[in-house]
């Protein structure tokens, strides 16, 4: 199919009622709409997404007056982590973007868009979800017991959480809470996905490409002085640097085979967040000729920070310890643009719109379980990173 787009300068201000979003201080994203839906299943999903956008670049008909990244033809992504996934993993071209960014807005038109239908802000109480509290701890425990009789190094295990809901729920109210709380974070809204994420998975523009790798997690201190002393014992524990050091090299292995000149920090450095600190290691290198943003996430995903070491084996166990479908959580979520730019984050602290079986919000959490892990403490660094969901519906 081709498109005719437009992108022009002009002022702009937050559509009302977006239906996509990628926000984070000073670059937001707002698409209305959907001009075009890009869909695929399957373990070549990310690959044979790329190919189809790249076809679509090839037939569209762009006025692009802006030439900014972000500008001509563009697709909010929402990537499925497991390809044995139910869902689909999408590129969704929006009907009319709305950027703005760096103190520019621009406005890319494609189709026209149509009034939403009437939404209620969604509110009530989140239940324990297909993985309980004590079936998390057990999966912990096995998971724990698997590493120390196999060649597994780390598994990442998530447990879930679910709202029930009573008509079509509004989420913007939610985001909103999200983005004005966790500034720094990926605020996103891609195909009934959504959340806060602090882990971008990787960004290119002009060929240049960063990623960020966060393992290692601390609750913040209420006193100034505990806080930093949190921060530094974080930047001491061996259970959290052992993990750390998995995602970061696993990271290297994997980009090192799509880009050149890679450059990572020398020690990793205490990142803050409202109510959590992490371990973090920036990355930096060069797309090889050739490779699209999509083709090196591609490789990457999924990351030993949301996976595990060796990558397929903790996928297999993944599957077997965790009684729900992942769907977008802990896939890569974000936008690209046929200039070759994008932004993909981690889908992380946040969760999804479910209609089937019944209309609810699932949300997720999980951790990296090591040799040294311990079932209670990862039990409650989940409830940790669920308060950032807690918190978008909290009215």
């Amino acid at each position: 199919m081709a498109l005719q787009i437009r992108s022009f300068f002009a002022p702009a201000n937050p559509p009302k009622n977006p239906d996509q979003v990628f926000l984070r201080q000073g670059s937001e994203f707002y698409g209305e709409g959907i001009a075009l839906r890009l869909s695929t299943r399957g373990d070549n999903r990310i690959a044979d997404l790329s190919e189809k956008f790249r076809e679509l670049a090839a037939s569209s008909q762009v006025d692009d007056q802006v030439k900014l990244p972000g500008s001509g033809l563009f697709g909010f992504v929402s990537i499925t982590f497991s390809p044995a996934s139910e869902y689909e993993s999408v590129v969704v071209i929006p009907a009319r973007l709305t950027v703005i960014r760096d103190g520019v807005s621009f406005i890319t038109e494609i189709a026209e868009v149509h009034a939403s239908p009437e939404r209620t802000q969604p509110s009530g109480v989140f239940l324990q979800g297909d993985q309980t509290s004590s079936g998390f701890k057990r999966a912990t425990q096995t998971a724990i017991e698997q590493i120390q009789n196999s060649e597994l190094e780390k598994v990442v295990l998530a447990r879930d959480l679910v709202m029930p809901l009573t008509g079509e729920p509004d989420l913007q109210p939610a985001i909103t809470r999200l983005y004005e709380r966790y500034p720094h974070c990926w605020t996103y809204l891609v195909e009934g996905n959504f959340g806060a994420s602090p882990e971008l998975l990787l960004r290119a523009e002009s060929g240049e490409v960063s990623a960020r790798v966060l393992a290692g997690t601390a609750g913040r201190g209420t006193d100034p002085d505990v806080d930093r002393a949190i921060a530094e014992g974080l930047k001491h524990s061996i259970k959290n640097q052992h993990e750390h050091a998995f995602a970061v090299e696993s990271l290297k292995e994997t980009l090192g085979q799509v880009c050149e000149n890679l450059e990572t920090d020398a020690e990793p450095f205490s990142l803050a967040l409202p109510d959590l600190w992490h371990l973090a290691t920036d990355v930096r290198g060069k797309l090889k000729p050739g490779v699209t943003l999509l083709d090196a996430v591609s490789y990457l995903h999924p990351t030993a920070a949301v996976a595990g070491t060796p990558r397929q084996l903790a996928q297999q166990v993944i599957a077997e310890l965790e009684p729900f479908d992942r769907g977008g959580y802990a896939g890569p979520v974000g936008w690209i643009s046929a200039a070759g730019s994008g932004e993909l984050a981690i889908a992380l602290r946040g969760g999804r719109l479910e209609r089937e079986p019944q209309l609810q919000i699932r949300a997720f959490a999980g951790c990296g379980i090591v040799a040294e892990s311990d079932p209670d403490a990862e039990l409650a660094e989940t409830e940790l990173k669920f308060k950032a969901v807690r918190y978008a519906f909290d009215r």
